[in-house]
């Protein structure tokens, strides 16, 4: 069973996190190295968000993260309890806590064998590996939204075809652009921002497939490209079309045809 941790529990768990850290000799070479992590989490342990993995009482896996980013911090099992999938488990729990916040990605800094761990969930490495004293991190990245890509949303437009940008008046829109209706999360106030690529006239609302997602390298949201259903409209058309607006960031598009990643 996977549930959110409370203060009761982190005498249970910051045991676990010591376990773990030293019997990762690879990652913490010395007794002191991984005294000086698990004295991190302990002073930071009320500020992050924690899942567990319990088997009734006993903890067998905790994964510990912030609340607003879905960074991890650390995500481990007691030995006991590895190669049972405790971790996947728990990263998908967190997978729909981040999608229901309309957040773009999850992100972790990863060392040692965890490395392989998180490629084969589907992280990428997004930054060079860096170093923190002792230990190598791989800064690596869960891309969020591909279980959308070709299902069918409903597009509510309040930035219209034609209208005025509303930070730059000499820009008009080349497309409707609005946010998905009926979507998790807007009872929190979070929408999730969606272009609509086809109809060249004002539109209130538009019906269509998540074509593609565009990624900013540097924000915490995505924004989702909509088409007409049964259509195949041009990449490079696409990307020609939000580059009013996109032109700004780093930008990283994911299609629904062919899944092909341009930058």
């Amino acid at each position: 069973m996977i549930r959110e941790i409370h203060t009761g529990d982190n005498d249970a768990v910051l045991d676990l996190v010591k376990n773990v850290f030293e019997e990762e000799k690879e990652v913490f070479p010395d007794l002191s190295s991984a005294e000086r992590a698990l004295q991190f989490i302990r002073e930071r342990i009320s500020t992050y968000g924690m899942l567990g993995t319990f088997d009734e009482d006993t903890l067998q896996g905790v994964l510990i993260y912030d609340k607003d980013s879905m960074n991890i911090l650390f995500l481990a099992a007691d030995e006991q309890y590895r190669c049972h999938g405790i971790g996947s488990d728990m990263l998908d729990v967190l997978c729909e806590k981040a999608d229901a916040k309309h957040l773009s990605r999850i992100s972790v800094n990863a060392a040692g064998s965890s490395i392989s761990f998180y490629k084969n969930y589907g992280f990428e490495e997004a930054d060079e590996e860096a170093k923190e004293g002792r230990v190598r991190l791989q800064h690596m990245e869960y891309l969020l939204g591909r279980k959308y890509l070709g299902k069918s949303v409903s597009v509510a437009v309040d930035r219209p075809y034609g209208s005025l940008h509303p930070h730059n008046p000499d820009v008009l829109y080349p497309l409707n652009y609005g946010y998905i209706e009926n979507f998790a999360g807007e009872q929190d106030g979070e929408f999730q921002d969606a272009y609509v690529y086809g109809p060249e006239e004002p539109v209130e609302k538009f019906t269509g497939i998540v074509y593609g997602i565009i990624f900013h390298k540097d924000s915490e949201h995505s924004r989702w490209i909509v088409t007409a259903p049964g259509t195949i409209p041009s990449h490079d058309n696409i990307i020609q079309t939000v580059a009013f607006e996109e032109q700004y960031y780093d930008t990283r598009f994911i299609w629904a045809d062919d899944r092909k990643q341009m930058n």
